[in-house]
C-alpha cells in the first residue's frame, strides 16, 4: 500500500503462483491458529490495571492495529463481494486506504513511544511526560524543518517525520536511562530495534509518497532529462541477444553536476516462448534515493527517438531497511533467555504438581 510496487498482469494471470500464495497463507494462518488453540488453556486474563498504565496503551494499540487490518481486509474483499452478488463493478484504490489507514496509524505511532515509558498496572502522566519532553521537542523541530529542507512544505510529511523522530527519540531516551541501571536484556533491545525499524519505514513511506517524481519523455540520442537533482542522458538503443530472448537495450547515463554517476541499461525484451514483450527496468539504488529507467516504444521521426519513463523515488530503500530491523528486533526479543527460564520453571512446577497428585 506504499505505492512503490504495482500489480503485474502476468503475475496475476499465472494460476500456479496464485496456488502457491494460497498455500502459503493457509500454512501461516493455520499454524498460527493451531498454536493459539494449543496454548489457549494457559492464557489468562491477568490482573486489573488503571486507565493510565502500560497495559492500557498496549491494549489501545492492539485495537487500533486490528482495526487497520480490518480496514485493509474490507477494502480488499468488498469489491469481490459486490461483484459476486451481481451488484456491479467497484474498484477500491489508494484513496480509500490512505483515508482509512493513516488516521488509525497516527495514534499507534504516538503511543508506541509512550507505552514503554509507562509503568505496569498504574502510571502517572507527569512521570511519562518528563523523560519524553526532549524527544517531543526534537520531533516537532524535525517535523517542521524537514519539509522545508526537502523543498516543498507538506503537512503530511511534517506529521509523518515528526512521529518517526518521536519514536526514535523516545527509544534513545529509554536506552540511555536503562543503561544507567545495568545491562538491559535482549527483549529490551529487540523492542527498541523493532520500534526504530517502524520509524525508518514510516520515513521511507512518507518521503517516497510525497516527493517521488515520474516523467514520461521523448528522447532522441543526445537528449537529457532532469529529475530529482540528476540528469539522464539518452545515448541510443541497440539490439542485444539473450539466452532465450532478443532485447532492445537502452544506453543512458545518469549525471550529477555534469559528471557521470552510473550507466543505465533498461531493456525491452521479446522472449522466444512468448510474443508478449517484457520491459526490464534499470534501477540505480542509493541510500537516499533510487532511480528507475524503463524503455517504452520507438517513436516515429527517423531520429532514433524512444519513449522513456524515469522515476526518482527518495528514501524508498528505507521501507525495506525498516522491515529488516523489525524482523531482527522480533528475533532478538524472542531469544531472551528469561523466556526460556520461565518456561522451564513452569514446566518443572507442573511436573512437581502432577507427581504430588499421583
Amino acid at each position: 500500500r506504499s505505492g512503490v510496487l504495482s500489480s503485474v498482469h502476468a503475475f496475476a494471470s499465472d494460476p500456479k503462483r496464485g496456488i502457491f500464495i494460497l498455500f502459503f497463507l493457509a500454512t501461516v494462518v493455520g499454524s498460527s491458529l493451531t498454536l493459539f488453540a494449543w496454548r489457549a488453556p494457559k492464557v489468562s486474563l491477568g490482573g486489573a490495571f488503571a486507565l493510565v498504565s502500560r497495559e492500557t496503551f498496549l491494549l489501545v494499540n492492539n485495537v487500533l492495529l486490528l482495526s487497520a487490518a480490518g480496514a485493509v481486509l474490507l477494502g480488499t474483499l468488498y469489491p469481490l463481494v459486490i461483484d459476486a452478488l451481481n451488484l456491479g463493478k467497484l474498484s477500491v484504490g489508494p484513496p480509500y486506504f490512505n483515508a482509512v489507514f493513516a488516521p488509525l496509524m497516527v495514534p499507534v505511532l504516538f503511543l508506541m513511544a509512550v507505552g514503554p515509558v509507562a509503568r505496569w498496572k498504574q502510571a502517572d502522566l507527569a512521570d511519562i511526560a518528563r523523560p519524553l519532553r526532549w524527544a517531543f521537542t526534537v520531533a516537532v523541530v524535525a517535523g517542521v524543518g524537514v519539509p522545508f529542507l526537502a523543498g516543498a512544505w507538506s503537512a503530511g510529511v511534517a506529521l509523518g517525520i515528526g512521529l518517526a523522530i518521536w519514536i526514535i527519540g523516545a527509544s534513545v531516551v529509554q536506552i540511555l536511562a536503562r543503561r544507567k541501571s545495568g545491562t538491559p536484556p535482549r527483549a529490551f533491545w529487540g523492542m527498541h530495534l523493532a520500534h526504530v525499524g517502524i520509524a525508518v519505514t514510516v520515513i521511507g513511506i512518507v518521503m517516497v509518497k510525497h516527493y517521488e517524481t515520474e516523467r514520461d519523455v521523448r528522447m532522441a540520442p543526445g537528449d537529457t532529462v532532469k529529475i530529482g537533482g540528476y540528469e539522464i542522458r539518452f545515448q541510443g538503443v541497440s539490439d542485444v541477444p539473450g539466452p532465450n530472448y532478443v532485447a532492445a537495450r537502452g544506453d543512458l547515463e545518469l549525471l550529477k553536476d555534469g559528471q557521470v554517476v552510473m550507466p543505465l541499461h533498461p531493456e525491452k525484451r521479446k522472449y522466444f516462448s512468448s510474443a508478449m514483450p517484457m520491459t526490464e527496468a534499470f534501477i540505480d539504488p542509493g541510500l537516499t534515493r533510487d532511480i528507475y529507467v524503463s524503455l517504452g516504444d520507438p517513436l516515429e521521426g527517423g531520429d532514433g527517438a524512444w519513449s522513456v519513463r524515469v522515476y526518482h523515488k527518495p528514501f524508498v530503500d528505507w521501507i525495506w531497511a525498516g522491515a529488516v530491523c523489525m524482523a531482527l528486533g522480533g528475533l532478538l526479543a524472542a531469544s531472551d533467555r528469561r523466556y526460556r527460564i520461565t518456561s522451564k520453571a513452569a514446566k518443572a512446577a507442573r511436573l512437581a504438581a502432577e507427581g504430588a497428585a499421583s
